[in-house]
């Protein structure tokens, strides 16, 4: 079915929830992602609609039968004429040309690769809050990813908790009662006036985004925020107190909405030296023989 008779479709019979796969050839043209996200997220991350794109990553720098790997320099002269298909292709997944001087290098291959999907992710964070890339390798030096792109906390974290069960990665469990005992040595101001089990919400917002945010990326809109504090200012200020204290650093992302609400990133180095935590391990790659078991 065509994109605009699915969009319509959709619409017309007010689907609340809705998941769309993007499985091209090659890859999937960024105004593709625009059209589709511009039609169903039409405020700030609203939740209900996901993403999961199908990139054949390593085919970029390798290439595939009549498809070129991407040239290693920037300077068009030198460029085939299969290669200038091949960038301009890029061009199209990106939506741009600014990604060039990162990947059109001779740096090695896998550097290459984990630029390229870092780049990318950082497009589809102007749609999409949580942006995961779930690596498989179907051969030898070959390289594919599904990347997942949501606005919701919860499913995002369950599905890398799913797909570290089938790689075998370890599963993320940081130590929340350590982590808890430092986080009131260093901050014992927060503490006055509470009494029993009750936890400051600064703690509850930093250890939820340690747990359940992909990248560790945060705003005062996100939906789990809202369970711990129903207001938004003072949301902000908890948000502000974490930056401050610089287990949140600053991100400078270009949203659709053009909203001036600020978002943040985990910072680790903060994270590991006071509290002792590490940031999840990346996800390696799934096998056939891991997929098949």
């Amino acid at each position: 079915m065509a994109l605009d008779s699915a969009l319509s479709n959709i619409e017309r019979i007010k689907i609340g929830n809705a998941l769309f796969l993007f499985d091209p050839l090659r890859s999937v043209e960024y105004s593709t992602i625009e059209e589709v996200a511009s039609k169903r997220i039409n405020t700030y991350y609203k939740t209900g609609t996901e993403s999961i794109i199908f990139i054949f990553t390593s085919d970029w720098f390798l290439g595939r039968d009549d498809f070129a790997g991407l040239p290693t320099t920037v300077d068009e002269s030198t460029w085939s004429i299969e290669e200038k298909k091949t960038v301009s292709e890029a061009d199209s997944l990106f939506g741009n040309i600014e990604w060039r001087g990162q990947i059109l290098n001779n740096k090695p291959i896998k550097e290459r690769e984990t630029n390229l999907i870092e780049l990318y992710k950082n497009r589809l964070h102007r749609w999409f809050r949580y942006v995961l890339p779930l690596p498989f390798n179907p051969k030898e030096n070959q390289i594919f990813h599904l990347i997942l792109c949501s606005n919701y906390e919860t499913g995002v974290r369950r599905t890398r908790e799913f797909y570290a069960g089938k790689t075998r990665n370890p599963k993320y469990s940081p130590d929340n009662s350590t982590a808890f005992k430092l986080f009131r040595k260093h901050h014992p101001e927060i503490f006055i006036g509470l009494s029993g089990v009750r936890k400051p919400p600064q703690w509850r917002v930093l250890w939820t985004t340690v747990r359940s945010h992909e990248d560790g990326i945060c705003d005062c809109m996100c939906s789990d925020y809202i369970e711990i504090e129903g207001n938004t200012e003072a949301r902000q200020q908890l948000l502000d107190w974490l930056e401050k204290e610089e287990y949140l650093n600053r991100l400078n992302i270009d949203n659709a909405w053009k909203s001036p609400i600020i978002q943040y990133k985990l910072n680790w180095a903060t994270i590991k030296e006071k509290l002792g935590i590490d940031p999840p391990p990346s996800l390696k790659p799934l096998s056939l023989k891991e997929i098949s078991q």
